[in-house]
């Protein structure tokens, strides 16, 4: 009879164990998915400044007059705005800072540094990268 009732007793405790998992578990679970979420956050902002601070150098040292930069910017920025920026809820207008070695900027052998600050609209956090290009030694300013 003592086997019996011990059989009835572990039977009655069938699943137990997955509720005393799921009771200890969670409260454990959910801030490390809030913490893994913030982290996902703040290295998607910074990707996106890296990224973008990149492309808008670029953009700068391959146009072809100085009075085309603007315009070529502005159509970069209206790009990201329209993919990047708005799937990751970043703040509009960005905070673009242009720095020539030169004057005019577009000098041979000159040096254009871009500094971009972004900020998340959803989490409030920022971003600041900068990028250097040169620009062709070739060309005619």
């Amino acid at each position: 009879m003592k086997i019996h009732s011990l059989l009835k007793i572990a039977k009655d405790e069938d699943g137990s164990a997955i509720v005393e998992f799921v009771i200890l578990a969670l409260p454990l679970f959910i801030p490390l998915v809030i913490y893994l979420t913030s982290v996902n956050d703040s290295a998607q902002i910074q990707y996106e400044a890296r990224n973008f601070a990149r492309q808008v150098a670029r953009v700068y040292v391959t146009s072809p007059s100085q009075e085309l930069t603007a315009p070529r910017v502005a159509a970069l920025v209206e790009v990201f705005s329209r993919s990047n920026f708005a799937e990751n809820r970043i703040n509009l207008p960005p905070d673009v800072q242009i720095n020539c070695s030169f004057s005019p900027c577009l000098s041979p052998n000159g040096h254009v540094v871009v500094e971009v600050k972004l900020t998340s609209s959803s989490s409030g956090k920022s971003a600041i990268a900068r990028a250097s290009q040169t620009v062709d030694a070739w060309r005619n300013s």
